[in-house]
């Protein structure tokens, strides 16, 4: 087996909870929103997971480190400080999700997997539990580990369970900066991002394809620049050969004319059909006035394309051609 130093090893979860060679049948929630973007990685502070559909809050000063060669196979992430001296990795796998989570099972698990790893365990302490806004608690135990080396780390486990995934999270502090300031506000770090874990849709086989996704976000795009009540926002939406632009200038800038104070505007998509790389969609549009509550509905179908590499708007399909 080959041996890697401990900043560059990544920590499986134990095999106790392996299936090896089976993948369980994909569950995915209903109403999660999208992630931000179709590739994992840091957007607006946070780190999103788009493949298994889960992001979390970026402490500051975090580092995102791009995965290597020598990451296992369950790895999804790793994260530093801002010296690499510590070091936080996340990993998955899939699992029936009737299997159970026990602490005792994880715990020894987890022990026996460091020690095939080839670390000595030196002191292990109590499973405790840290509860999540949305989901079920982590599991978490630290270790005193020594390498092969004669190095000693301190190396601290966390486990979630939620239906068939199992994620994991692992921290290593050398020993000699597991007790001082800076060693403690990393894992205290560690501990608040996990905590405010949260879900989005999947991207690929277990959730939305990743032509779905990039449809999705143009049409909730959309309806918010028609929202703006900026015909430049709206008008980015559509291809530069759009017929009838003129009229539909026109329209929106009468829909959305008057006091901004005075009413309400809300857009949707109410319909949507998908054939490769054309697509027919229909966006329902209120405007309620704030005096009385009377509300104008408008109705507005298009259809849009992606032959020239991203979504557009190509032509109306209302009788108006507006």
């Amino acid at each position: 087996m080959t041996f890697f130093h401990p900043c560059l090893r990544v920590f499986a979860l134990a095999a106790v909870f392996a299936v090896a060679g089976c993948k369980a049948k994909p569950q995915v929630a209903g109403a999660l929103p999208m992630p931000p973007a179709a590739d994992s990685g840091v957007y607006d502070g946070q780190f999103v997971q788009v493949d298994y559909g889960f992001g979390f809050p970026l402490p500051p000063k975090w580092l995102y480190v791009k995965l290597s060669a020598e990451q296992e196979v369950d790895e999804v992430a790793r994260f530093s400080n801002a010296d690499h001296t510590m070091i936080l990795r996340l990993t998955v796998q899939l699992q029936d999700s009737s299997q159970s989570l026990s602490k005792k099972n994880w715990q020894d698990g987890t022990q026996q997997d460091l020690k095939d790893h080839l670390f000595k365990v030196l002191k292990s302490g109590d499973v405790q539990e840290w509860k999540t806004q949305d989901s079920g608690p982590w599991l978490a135990a630290p270790f005193r580990i020594q390498d092969p080396r004669g190095g000693e780390w301190e190396d601290q486990e966390w486990a979630l369970k939620r239906e068939d995934l199992l994620i994991g999270a692992h921290a290593m502090v050398p020993q000699e900066a597991a007790d001082t300031e800076a060693g403690k506000k990393f894992l205290k770090a560690v501990e608040g991002a996990l905590t405010q874990i949260h879900w989005y849709t999947p991207i690929g086989p277990r959730g939305v394809s990743i032509e779905r996704f990039e449809l999705q976000h143009f049409t909730e795009g959309f309806c918010r620049a028609l929202e703006s009540r900026s015909t430049a926002k709206v008008n980015a939406y559509f291809d530069d050969m759009y017929p009838d632009r003129t009229k539909w200038n026109a329209w929106y800038q009468q829909a959305v004319s008057g006091d901004p104070k005075t009413f309400e505007l809300k857009a949707e998509l109410s319909g949507l059909v998908i054939n490769g790389d054309y697509a027919t969609a229909s966006f329902a549009i209120s405007r309620k006035d704030k005096s009385d509550s009377k509300i104008e509905k408008f109705e507005k179908n298009f259809k849009l394309s992606k032959k020239e590499g991203s979504w557009k708007i190509t032509t109306s399909l209302d009788k108006s051609a507006k």
